[in-house]
């Protein structure tokens, strides 16, 4: 791995240097909107309060200048392909619709003392829903304002960018051109450990306590037809991306659930639902449950669909893992990517801290891996399994440390124990009491109740709290190189597809 150091930082200089340009050039610009005074001053008090209790909604990133815009990785990549003024506006309104949503989620989670401190300083009587109402009204009197300008889209283009998960500070205090060499070093050995378990049979795996299975509570048939009819329909939209409804999004999520087979030893190798318990995240074995969300990336330049499970244990602990990965909470992340007649063409799974990251693609569709110079090459330790989908996903895992040892769709399922589908989004306004919430994630994507020491030895690799559990939108996955879960062009930078 050739790192040429000069050259290197003198390029990270550079691009630090033109961000903050650009940064202050939109800010600029958007002084000369003269919008309309007390919209500003909505958004700028309960901005403000928002960040005081903490309850900042980090799935998505703000667009500055712009209080009635985020973002997500997906979006940012789209912002070059709006060709006409119909693809403009319907940008615009995803980017609108993203922060509404957050902010629904940031009201829900105030304490009811920054709601009155709210009601004081505008002068008004709010409660949470009509903070939420307010939002939505002021949101449409601002966009309407700003669109009358010329310039309003070419603005707001230069505004959007993404949140880099990987700071460059500590990659230069750390000297990380030297100090990645034996992480990479490692991360080859790990890598070769994890291909032999891909490649044992699963009657030979080294399964040391009892072999507990999870699956969906209802076992929805995989059908090409209906999936195809359902990204077919849901791509009726001119950015040509897959948004299904909340019906098909049900009918997709259950027909794509994968069986789980967890080697359980000690309780915290126990699936479950993710609760406040005594002020603290703590996760309740007696209702397995995983959580799913959507996502989008693009395949051969195309927008797909991804569908997300992510499941949760109290921690990780025993002897198979690290002693410095180990501490309260842990959690696996299953992602299938769909082409648009609804087969999945890619398989990739991490531990929820970005950890481990590796893909099973559908081996008829590479023609090769794309190599990544000075960086650790994308893992593969596995083809997709032949009769996948029509055959459940099934995933076998490991005690304590939780990874992924082996992948089959060969059994029909036949005993195991429920797990509940749940959006993933209770996980960010979840229920302490009835008139209580609060996110499990704080206002830098980070798990509260998920710290770890790993920060201390890996931090020259970049990544702030390294080893914790995170929220979407903010998985790094490598520590050798740069590589974001959510890129949306993660498959065609790292994979040459055949035609």
């Amino acid at each position: 791995m050739r790192i040429h150091l000069s050259y290197r930082y003198l390029l990270v200089i550079l691009v630090l240097f033109f961000q903050g340009c650009a940064t202050t050039g939109v800010n600029e610009r958007v002084a000369d909107f003269q919008r309309p005074a007390e919209t500003i001053r909505f958004f700028g008090v309960l901005d403000r309060i928002v960040d005081e209790a903490d309850t900042r909604n980090a799935a998505s990133f703000s667009v500055s200048g712009f209080p009635y815009l985020r973002t997500n990785r997906f979006l940012t990549g789209l912002k070059q392909d709006l060709d006409t003024d119909a693809r403009k506006e319907q940008w615009i309104r995803w980017l609108q619709q993203l922060d509404i949503e957050a902010r629904k989620k940031e009201i829900r989670n105030l304490p009811s003392g920054a709601i009155r401190k709210l009601t004081r300083e505008l002068g008004q009587e709010f409660d949470r829903q009509i903070l939420q109402d307010r939002v939505a009204v002021y949101s449409e009197k601002l966009l309407n304002h700003d669109q009358r300008r010329t310039d309003f889209f070419t603005t707001v283009q230069a505004a959007v960018t993404n949140l880099d998960e990987y700071r460059t500070v500590y990659r230069v205090l750390g000297i990380y051109p030297i100090t990645s060499l034996p992480v990479a070093v490692v991360t080859h050995r790990v890598q070769d450990e994890f291909k032999k378990w891909h490649h044992t049979p699963v009657d030979q795996l080294n399964i040391q306590g009892e072999l507990i299975a999870y699956g969906p509570t209802q076992l929805a048939a995989y059908s090409q037809t209906t999936a195809g009819i359902i990204l077919k329909r849901s791509r009726k939209n001119v950015l040509g991306v897959p948004i299904p409804s909340v019906t098909d999004e049900k009918t997709l999520v259950g027909m794509f659930a994968p069986l789980i087979h967890q080697d359980q030893v000690q309780s915290y190798d126990r699936i479950g639902a993710v609760v406040w318990r005594d002020g603290h995240v703590r996760i309740n074995p007696r209702r397995p449950t995983v959580y799913y969300y959507f996502t989008h990336a693009r395949f051969k330049g195309k927008p797909v669909l991804q569908l997300n499970y992510t499941f949760w244990y109290s921690a990780r602990d025993g002897p198979n893992s690290p002693w410095i990965e180990r501490g309260p909470l842990d959690g696996l992340t299953v992602r299938i990517s769909l082409d648009n007649d609804g087969l999945p063409f890619m398989v990739d799974i991490m531990n929820t801290c970005g950890c481990y990251h590796f893909f099973v693609p559908d081996q008829k569709r590479v023609k090769r891996i794309i190599p990544t110079p000075q960086e650790v090459d994308v893992f593969v330790p596995r083809w997709m399994p032949e009769l996948f989908p029509q055959r459940r996903l099934d995933i076998w895992i490991n005690s304590g440390w939780h990874q992924v040892v082996h992948l089959a769709s060969e059994r029909k399922p036949s005993g195991f124990l429920p797990y509940r589908l749940v959006a993933y989004d209770q996980l960010e306004m979840l229920p302490h009491s009835e008139n209580h919430y609060e996110s499990i994630f704080n206002s830098r994507g980070i798990a509260k109740d998920s710290e770890r020491i790993e920060f201390l030895i890996f931090f020259p690799m970049g990544i702030p709290d390294v080893g914790s559990m995170r929220q979407r939108g903010h998985h790094a996955v490598k520590l050798v190189g740069r590589s974001d879960f959510e890129d949306p062009d993660l498959f065609d930078k790292n994979f040459e597809f055949y035609k």
